[in-house]
């Protein structure tokens, strides 16, 4: 039969085991290790009753001094190993599961846990009364909280942030004059980490008292706002079509809830105009707003509404033809002069399109000509089993059908306008003698189409029984394909 120093031996070693298990055990392997230390606790607790150390009562040895220590001290250890498994059933079982990253509900079901084995471990293991500590313990308490006043200001500030979740760990949200990630939540603060790289830390109370704006939330439907002032002398509803359009332009904005443009104030000196519009994802505001003033002044331009600064005079310029300034916009035509950007801008035609009608298809007599919109808005799009995916929307300055133009190969893409739209065409045999009279030019454009053809591989689809060439020979599929088409020998 074991003796009774056996016992505190055994009950000392499994301490140990606990321990190691404890420290040396990863966060990966909380599983196992929660199942390890459960079977050392039933075991701490097996050998502590069976050894006559049983942590209800005091210890047995009170003619040992150096047992009867030790013996109270594992009956202590006991109540607060019960009090660790104990938080940790609760945290799985009570907790909901979006609090489990939350610091601060796990501490304070901790302490309260902890408080009550100490209260326990006192009053059966060390025989104290713990009514006069209780009361002895609230005199010091009351003093404790005027002491930390502040402190704990912030600790129910933060009970009632949590309780509430105005915000969750991962978002992004504006607390007062800080804007940033949350990254923590704890007992005194929380800590934001802004777009600069730096850790915000605004205690509890700070953001219990002021506005908080949460980026993710509703989650999808995050909102963009862009704002113009121009001269006051422009029509109103020119400048709201325009920048209506720009919101079009983007494939990034949502449909619903829909894009609205408003009139936000009117002086003598300007009138402000914004662009309220969403999209679906947190990431994409930055590029989405950028895009927009881009969009924006090219929708105006194409309107003949040339931004300039309001402070001054506007300049007094020669109004720049509408042709000349569409076609400076297509990458291909970026080498030639002046004189012969003229001669091409007398040899483009205008059309109309409603809404819904087919601007480009490959199947059209009309694909090998060039396609530039002028104003309005179409979308690209290409066919994928018994549907259509869009590609991208163009805007003013955009143009469909050079690799038709240049090497007599149809884009097997559809493009569909998407408001009202007007378009200017320019067919093969205006461009014809521009390159026969100048081959470099030719060579020129067929390398600056290969380039925007290799960082736009989605719109290089051709038509069936058309081989797509690799990458490397790209640029030498195009020169053959304008020697065949244009009769050239560059």
């Amino acid at each position: 039969m074991p003796t009774l120093t056996d016992g505190v031996l055994y009950a000392t070693g499994i301490l140990v085991l606990d321990f190691l298990a404890w420290r040396f055990m990863g966060s990966r392997n909380d599983p196992v290790r929660f199942s390890i230390r459960a079977l050392m606790f039933a075991l701490s607790t097996y050998v502590l009753f069976s050894s006559g150390m049983n942590p209800l009562r005091a210890a047995p040895w009170p003619t040992e001094p150096l047992r009867h220590l030790l013996a109270q001290v594992l009956e202590l250890v006991w109540w607060l190993q019960g009090a660790r498994l104990v938080i940790i059933v609760l945290d799985r079982v009570v907790l909901p599961e979006a609090w489990h990253k939350e610091r601060l509900f796990q501490d304070v079901l901790g302490a309260l846990v902890f408080l009550a084995a100490a209260v326990g471990a006192i009053a059966f293991v060390l025989q104290l009364p713990v009514r006069g500590l209780l009361a002895t313990s609230g005199a010091l308490a009351v003093v404790l909280g005027l002491a930390i006043q502040s402190t704990l200001n912030d600790v129910f500030s933060g009970l009632v942030l949590n309780a509430t979740e105005p915000f969750q760990l991962g978002d992004w949200v504006t607390i007062g004059d800080a804007n940033g990630k949350v990254i923590e939540t704890n007992w005194r603060a929380t800590s934001l980490l802004n777009d600069e790289g730096n850790l915000v830390v605004i205690p509890n109370s700070v953001a219990a008292r002021t506005s908080i704006i949460n980026a993710n939330q509703p989650p999808r439907t995050h909102g963009i706002s862009v704002v113009l002032s121009l001269n006051p002398e422009i029509r109103p509803a020119l400048v709201i079509g325009a920048l209506a359009n720009a919101a079009d332009s983007s494939a990034d904005v949502l449909s619903k809830p829909k894009a609205c443009v408003n009139v936000r104030r009117a002086t003598n000196e300007a009138i402000e105009y914004e662009i309220v519009c969403y999209v679906d994802a947190l990431d994409k505001k930055d590029e989405v707003r950028n895009n927009l003033f881009d969009l924006a002044h090219r929708h105006l331009l194409s309107r003949g509404v040339a931004l300039h600064a309001m402070s001054v005079a506007a300049p007094v310029t020669a109004k720049l033809d509408g042709k000349r300034q569409v076609l400076q916009n297509v990458p291909i035509f970026q080498t030639l002069d002046d004189s012969e950007i003229s001669e091409l801008a007398g040899r483009l035609t205008v059309h109309e399109f409603d809404a819904g009608q087919t601007i480009y298809t490959s199947s059209d007599e009309k694909a090998l000509r060039l396609h530039i919109v002028a104003r309005g808005v179409a979308k690209v799009m290409v066919s994928k089993g018994d549907g259509e995916v869009e590609l991208r929307r163009l805007a003013p300055g955009d143009a469909i059908g050079q690799m038709g133009i240049l090497a007599g190969v149809a884009t097997a893409v559809l493009a569909r306008a998407l408001t009202r739209i007007t378009v200017f065409q320019l067919d093969k045999s205006a461009l014809t003698p521009l390159l026969a009279r100048r081959p470099e030019v030719a060579r020129e454009m067929c390398r600056l189409l290969s380039e925007r053809q290799a960082n736009e591989a989605m719109l290089f689809a051709l038509p069936a029984g058309i081989a797509q060439p690799d990458s490397s020979g790209l640029l030498q599929w195009i020169r053959d394909g304008v020697k065949r088409f244009h009769q050239l020998g560059i």
